[in-house]
């Protein structure tokens, strides 16, 4: 059945959302993404996407994209329980995780190492995170590296993007409020990755272009696996 996402979930920036449709942008990110894994699609391959809107799941189901599952975690309670209302299709699911950010879930818990995803202990081929670690202090940033690692299969990779700046400074915030626009060095983005067990394998910057020349509504972006 097709998926009418109401408008006020569509979190997207106002030029991202002039681009095209929520589903028609999503199949761009996720075709993309799979450029980047060097894979036809992700038919076969389990995903969870951390901090996951609703883009994806419009995109899968409404132009009936290959998955073998998707798992989407985020903290709008909202518009995850709309989607555990109305997606049928059972290669997906959601979960509510009410962790703490400055700007976007103030009254959250402060995430730790410690504790454990809504997933269970399942494991997936592929984790990714669209807008996420934008919106992070370094601490936080470095928590959910951590976590995530603890989720990816051996040969398994991590796909984020990331704000990354020239700037003498590992961190700074583009403008007054904390974490609506986190800015990181290139360095500090490396070590925080490093210290969590990930390794860089590709890097392009912001706009990247995808195969067809298609610019690609996204800030620079970061493709790891776990260190074995």
């Amino acid at each position: 059945m097709p998926l009418a996402t109401p408008k006020h979930f569509n979190k997207n920036a106002t030029d991202v959302q002039a681009l095209q449709t929520q589903a028609d942008t999503g199949t761009w990110l996720i075709d993309y993404m799979c450029e980047r894994l060097a894979v036809p699609g992700l038919g076969a391959l389990d995903v969870l996407d951390f901090g996951c809107g609703c883009r994806f799941a419009d995109a899968i189901v409404n132009n009936c994209l290959p998955v073998h599952s998707y798992t989407g975690i985020d903290i709008d309670y909202e518009m995850v329980a709309w989607l555990k209302d109305n997606v049928r299709d059972p290669r997906l699911s959601f979960h509510y995780w009410n962790a703490r950010n400055p700007l976007y879930n103030p009254s959250g818990f402060p995430m730790t190492t410690a504790m454990e995803l809504p997933t269970g202990d399942r494991t997936f081929d592929v984790i990714c995170m669209f807008s996420v670690i934008t919106h992070q202090l370094p601490e936080d940033a470095s928590v959910i590296f951590r976590l995530l690692r603890r989720y990816i299969r051996p040969h398994g990779k991590m796909f984020f993007s990331v704000n990354l700046q020239d700037a003498p400074e590992d961190y700074f915030e583009m403008g007054p409020t904390p974490t609506a626009f986190s800015a990181y060095s290139w360095r500090a983005v490396q070590q925080l990755l490093e210290q969590s067990g990930w390794r860089v394998l590709s890097k392009a910057g912001k706009n990247a272009q995808d195969a067809h020349g298609r610019p690609m509504p996204i800030q620079d972006s970061l493709l790891c696996a776990p260190i074995l």
